[in-house]
């Protein structure tokens, strides 16, 4: 997104706005305009909202009333109680954004792949990958989650008949591959 403002002596001054940009510590960073198109602005105005700010103000943090006490069994250390509005509405969620890199390497065994077809594997756990064996812009990931299909060639061993029978009808898909 962009701000545009047009100056009084006819130029243009241009304003990049993020947009669920990953910050150093992996937070999501967003930017949002809070100035409609057409209204006059001067030197000073605040043109869009940031991830510390509220309608042009600084807004860090949320006041919250917490009971800081034992509850069922647990001691102080263990228990905060909250209402359970705070956890429906998400008020205390963020959002974070982490960068993983997988490499598909040469090994002494042949090349690994990144693919969609992984060998034991469930379709559940595949349903958020693409084609191509990754994560779907978009997804919404948990731990656990598979995030790129990447297969690593098995050693040979020794094939019984139908294994090979089988290697010979369907060359690539009877290959022995270990999940990576």
């Amino acid at each position: 997104d962009l701000v545009v403002v047009t100056t009084d002596e006819g130029g243009r001054d241009t304003y990049r706005l993020e947009k669920f940009e990953r910050s150093n510590p992996g937070n999501c960073t967003n930017q949002r305009v809070i100035v409609d198109e057409g209204t006059r602005v001067e030197v000073g105005s605040v043109l869009a909202d940031g991830p510390a700010t509220a309608s042009g103000e600084v807004a860090l943090g949320k006041n919250l009333l917490v009971a800081y006490m034992s509850w069922e069994g647990l001691n102080y250390e263990d228990a905060i109680i909250l209402s359970r509005r705070v956890v429906e509405d998400d008020v205390l969620t963020s959002i974070h954004i982490e960068e993983y890199e997988v490499d598909a390497r040469e090994t002494k065994l042949g090349e690994e792949e990144i693919t969609r077809d992984i060998p034991n594997v469930s379709e559940e756990s595949l349903a958020d990958l693409d084609e191509r064996g990754i994560i779907r812009i978009g997804a919404e990931v948990q731990a656990g989650d598979v995030l790129v299909g990447k297969v690593t060639p098995k050693g040979e061993t020794e094939l019984t008949s139908e294994e090979r029978l089988l290697r010979a009808i369907f060359v690539e898909k009877a290959r022995e591959v270990r999940d990576t």
